[in-house]
């Protein structure tokens, strides 16, 4: 079990979180595995930061180690823990999901959440599910813990626009490049934060510079296609262009899909760097041209819908 004291002033490029030894007995614990961490789980995280006590804590877990094949995820840890400390929490639990997965549902809640959690409440969803095979339910929890004094509060979904929100809801609308409407069930942009990596360098060479990022095995790949974003660099916000695909203008031949983005206004070399990036809109298919200068043309069009989508969307 690794635990981490958040902190809230984490669009400066400082660290969001550091570890500390141990929980302080009494914290209000949110329980999930919260990919994404949207509206929902936003929900959870108000409820556990009005129970009082020693602060407020998401219990999660480092990774579940499933095959490459299941369900991609949404967001990794450090996104996770920097999304944890955004929306207010104190703390962050993230527990080896071996550790736990053989634990009878009793184990679990009569044992481990008083004895090594020491919490002194608990907040999960209307669809929690723990102990080996994930047999215990929500209302069995509340049972197991009653006679600890240890309350739990368990949230109803929540629903935005007539639909309820979800991480698979989420996954769907980024598989289908709608990100408009995935950032409105996570209640901010879906973002990916990875190392920049070295690519051919050709955009530098036409007068737009790019960075390149790839996805990490298991991570969910957007549709493809270019993208209106912003982009973090040290805390600074600029606006750019991304384009998720196999860049079939320059590459022959079979190519795995990467982020390649133009920070519009930026120039600076950033390899080895995470930056992240923040999708806002996808604003058209990702298309293979004739040449390079066709490409430049294009790509500068780009640029101006992005500069107008985000004049017209927030007001410059």
């Amino acid at each position: 079990m690794i635990v981490y004291k958040l902190s809230a002033n984490v669009k400066t490029g400082a660290p969001a979180y550091t570890r500390v030894d141990v929980l302080p007995p009494g914290t209000a614990v949110a329980l999930g595995n919260f990919d994404g961490v949207h509206r929902g789980h936003q929900q959870l995280f108000f409820k556990a930061k009005s129970a009082g006590g020693a602060g407020s804590a998401a219990w999660t877990f480092t990774s579940l180690a499933k095959p490459a094949s299941t369900v991609p995820f949404l967001t990794d840890t450090d996104t996770k823990l920097r999304l944890f400390a955004a929306y207010g929490l104190d703390y962050a639990v993230l527990e080896d999901f071996e550790a736990v997965r053989s634990q009878s549902p009793a184990e679990f809640a009569e044992d481990y959440l008083p004895g090594k959690i020491q919490a002194g409440s608990v907040v999960c969803g209307f669809n929690f599910r723990f102990g080996r095979g994930g047999v215990g339910d929500a209302d069995a929890l509340r049972a197991y813990l009653a006679p600890a004094g240890i309350p739990v509060m368990i949230e109803k979904p929540v629903l935005w626009k007539n639909r309820i929100v979800s991480s698979s809801a989420v996954r769907s609308c980024i598989l289908d490049g709608d990100m408009d409407m995935a950032g409105e069930l996570l209640g901010h942009p879906f973002s990916i934060s990875f190392p920049v990596v070295r690519g051919k360098q050709l955009g530098r060479t036409i007068g737009i510079p790019t960075i390149n990022q790839s996805f990490p095995v298991g991570h969910i790949i957007p549709k493809t296609g270019i993208y209106a974003c912003t982009c973090n660099v040290g805390g600074d916000i600029f606006l750019g262009v991304a384009n998720i695909g196999v860049r079939p203008t320059v590459t022959a031949g079979h190519a795995p899909i990467n982020c390649e983005t133009h920070i519009i206004d930026y120039n600076g070399l950033l390899y080895g760097k995470e930056i992240e990036v923040d999708f806002f809109h996808r604003l058209r298919d990702e298309v293979r041209f004739s040449d390079i200068s066709q490409l430049k043309v294009q790509v500068q069009r780009d640029i101006q819908a992005t500069i107008r989508y985000f004049e017209t969307t927030y007001g410059g």
